[in-house]
């Protein structure tokens, strides 16, 4: 893991009650940022953090209220589309 060293004003400093609840929490806002651009996965940033898959998901990203469903509207219709097909056949074959 590659460290580096950056300047935090004092008033965010002030924030934090030691420097390492500030490192983790730097390193977690990194991890989101990662995700929620595409460049690391649920998987991944679960293991970064050390949390189960599930957790990432629900406590780690629900708590900053950010979706994980990455997709454009697009392939979010699709998909939404494909599972209508889908379900309008199952139903079909169970009359």
């Amino acid at each position: 893991m590659q460290a580096i060293s950056i300047e935090i004003p004092e008033e965010i400093l002030e924030n934090y009650q030691t420097i390492e609840a500030l490192r983790q929490a730097v390193y977690e806002d990194i991890v989101a940022n990662e995700y929620q651009k595409g460049n690391i996965s649920i998987r991944q940033g679960a293991k970064m953090l050390g949390l189960s898959y599930e957790e990432f998901m629900v406590d780690f990203l629900g708590e900053r209220k950010i979706s994980f469903i990455n997709g454009t509207p697009s392939e979010l219709e699709a998909e939404f589309q494909q599972e209508e097909a889908w379900l309008d056949e199952v139903l079909e074959n169970k009359t």
